[in-house]
C-alpha cells in the first residue's frame, strides 16, 4: 500500500471513529431523556461500530509501528549504527566504495576490526560489499556465516540469515538456504526478517514441488 493510500485509510478510520462516537453520544442523550425517537438498539449500534473502527485501527497502528521498528533495526545493520560510521576508517571505506575501489574499502574495514573486533556493523558492511559491489557472493555468504556466530539482536541476526539465505540460493545451495529460513522462523519467528523469510519459504517450496512433479512426469 502507498504511503499516499496509508495515510487516506488513516484519516478515514479516524473520521468514522469520530462520526461514530458523536453518534453514540448524541443517541445517548435521547435516550437517556427518553425522547422522542430515542432508540437502545441504535445507540449499540453506534458503540459496537466505534468500537470495531477503533480496534481496526488500533491493529493498523500496531502493525505500522512494528514495521517501523523493524526497518529501522535493518537499516542499523545494514548501515552501522552511530559511533562506528563516525569513525575516520569507516568514512575512508565508504568514500573508497563511493568510487569504485571496493577491495581497498574492504582492506580498511578489516583493519578497523584488527583495532576493534567483534563490531557486526563493519561485519555486516564487508559482505554488502562483497555482495553488491564485487558480485562475490562466495565471499558474502562467508562473511554472514562469520557473523551469525557473533551475539546479535533477534532483528540484527534475522537480516543476516535472510541476506545469506538469499546468496545460498545464488550460489545453487538450495537445502542450506532452506534450512536456514527455517531457523530462522522457529528461533526468530516474531521479527520482520521472519515474515519475509515465510514468503522466500513459501517460494522455495513452491519451485520443490514443481520440480518432482516434472521430475516424474
Amino acid at each position: 500500500m502507498s504511503r499516499t493510500s496509508k495515510t487516506l485509510l488513516y484519516i478515514g478510520l479516524i473520521l468514522c471513529c469520530l462520526a461514530l462516537a458523536y453518534a453514540f453520544s448524541v443517541e445517548h442523550t435521547q435516550v437517556l431523556r427518553q425522547a422522542a425517537g430515542a432508540s437502545r438498539s441504535r445507540m449499540m449500534a453506534c458503540f459496537g461500530g466505534f468500537l470495531a473502527v477503533l480496534i481496526a485501527l488500533g491493529v493498523l497502528s500496531a502493525f505500522d509501528i512494528s514495521h517501523y521498528f523493524g526497518e529501522r533495526a535493518k537499516q542499523w545493520f545494514l548501515q552501522g549504527g552511530a559511533p562506528i560510521t563516525s569513525a575516520p576508517e569507516f568514512e575512508t571505506a565508504e568514500k573508497l566504495r563511493a568510487s569504485g575501489q571496493a577491495l581497498d574499502a574492504i582492506g580498511v574495514l578489516r583493519e578497523f576490526l584488527q583495532v576493534h573486533p567483534g563490531e557486526v556493523q563493519v561485519m555486516s558492511r564487508i559482505a554488502e560489499i562483497y555482495n553488491y559491489d564485487l558480485k562475490n557472493y562466495l565471499a558474502a555468504a562467508l562473511e554472514y556465516e562469520e557473523l551469525l556466530k557473533h551475539r546479535l539482536d533477534p532483528e540484527q541476526w534475522g537480516w543476516a540469515a535472510l541476506h545469506l539465505a538469499k546468496l545460498y540460493g545464488r550460489l545453487n545451495e538450495p537445502d542450506k538456504s532452506l534450512a536456514l529460513l527455517e531457523k530462522l522462523q522457529s528461533k526468530y519467528g516474531k521479527t520482520v526478517a521472519a515474515r519475509r523469510a515465510r514468503k522466500a519459504l513459501e517460494q522455495l517450496q513452491d519451485t520443490e514441488s514443481e520440480d518432482q512433479q516434472s521430475g516424474s512426469s
